[in-house]
């Protein structure tokens, strides 16, 4: 099968939406099948390389690192046509996805998109519900996914969202998958020294690790409010803060004021092929974010055998379990209740992680290019059935 898989952030931003996209290119390849990635490049200068398509693009200053491309003439768009795909998958939603549906368009393939992101809550925070912001999200949403013949999207969370936007196209849930073995490989104490010597964390210090785009969305500032009542219990405590973003200057300014600099590290930038060991690092992984649809940071910490210790959303449902994996809470009172039961016993520490391995099996790329490729062929013997009855209806119609 051919299949384009379209993306607004890749190499030149390498967050979620990137790293699906990888996943199921790399799959599909190893299944076989004919795979090309229409992205957007971090520059103003067009490149192709490895079956990936950067077109050039020019930064919007709505948000940092918001780049678009209007380069509806490129060549490589011509070539794509010429390839014709028999699947177009977007996985965004401005400029790639723009350009991706005139290839769809010219070469009368179907169009899936994936709704990664919830809009309205990114860019207004507290603010997403109010009527004016549901309005107009929903209004863009209808224009973004015109043309699509289904929707998929990676958690019941998701899904429950979508249908609240009242967007009138066909939606399934398929959750997001990883990578397994990249995860599942052990780290030696040598290695586990070498990065402990990096950021000058002394071998007694008990690690919890946070990995994410550091933006308010994610709400780190919680977590790092929280964190000078967990040190009062226990002053090994450290806080491994791993990755970038428009909200590390302000993190780093609250974690100082908040005098725990000694017990925090922020590591900046961590290469994807590298982020195993900072999670192994740790013996449990924290995250206070509300704006997750189905996050890689769980099921790579998961896989990891990390216990997870999460702000109770809906994202959650099939992936923590609370007191099983990890424990999800809803106040500072019951985060801390529940850190320091499993800070202090070390023996359900090992039966959390024990249950972490367990539950990332759930979540394998095989198993998610599978449930993908699967609705593309549903798709496709809808879309020739269909046209198989036009031409019959046609013919019916000549010999009358």
């Amino acid at each position: 099968m051919k299949i384009l898989l379209v993306t607004d952030a890749y190499s030149h931003l390498m967050n979620g939406v990137a790293m699906v996209v990888s996943t199921l290119s790399e799959s599909y390849r190893k299944m076989g099948h004919d795979v090309r990635v229409l992205t957007i490049s971090g520059d103003c200068k067009s490149h192709c390389e490895n079956g990936v398509y950067y077109l050039p693009s020019y930064n919007l200053p709505i948000y940092p690192d918001f780049r678009i491309s209007i380069a509806h003439g490129h060549p490589y768009l011509k070539i794509l046509k010429e390839w014709k795909p028999d699947i177009v998958h977007i996985h965004s939603e401005a400029s790639a996805s723009i350009l991706a549906k005139s290839v769809a368009k010219s070469t009368n393939a179907p169009i899936i998109m994936t709704w990664h992101t919830d809009y309205a809550k990114f860019a207004f925070h507290e603010y997403h519900s109010l009527a004016a912001v549901e309005f107009a999200a929903r209004e863009l949403m209808k224009i973004a996914y015109h043309g699509a013949c289904m929707i998929t999207v990676p958690s019941f969370k998701a899904k429950k969202l979508l249908d609240g936007y009242s967007v009138k196209f066909p939606n399934t849930i398929i959750p997001n998958g990883i990578s397994l073995d990249k995860f599942y490989r052990d780290v030696t104490d040598e290695e586990k020294k070498a990065l402990r010597e990096k950021y000058n964390i002394a071998e007694d210090k008990k690690i919890l690790v946070i990995l994410a785009r550091l933006s308010p969305e994610k709400n780190i500032g919680e977590l790092l409010e929280y964190f000078p009542e967990l040190l009062k219990h226990d002053p090994k405590l450290h806080l491994l803060i791993a990755g970038i973003g428009p909200d590390k200057e302000r993190l780093e300014s609250l974690s100082s004021k908040l005098g725990i600099d000694d017990n925090v590290t922020f590591t900046g930038f961590v290469q994807p092929e590298d982020t195993y060991l900072y999670y192994k690092l740790g013996i449990a992984f924290l995250s206070a974010s509300t704006f997750e649809m189905h996050s890689l940071t769980y099921l790579e910490a998961l896989a990891c055998g990390l216990p997870l210790v999460c702000r109770n959303d809906l994202c959650l449902k099939g992936v923590l379990d609370d007191g099983v994996n990890g424990y999800i809470y809803d106040d500072k009172d019951e985060f801390v209740e529940k850190m320091l039961k499993l800070l202090n016993n070390e023996s359900l520490r090992k039966q959390m992680s024990e249950k972490a391995l367990e539950r990332s099996a759930l979540f394998g790329n095989e198993a998610f290019a599978k449930n993908m490729l699967n609705l593309y062929y549903n798709i496709l013997y809808v879309k020739n059935r269909n046209y198989r009855k036009k031409l019959m209806s046609l013919k019916n119609k000549d010999n009358k």
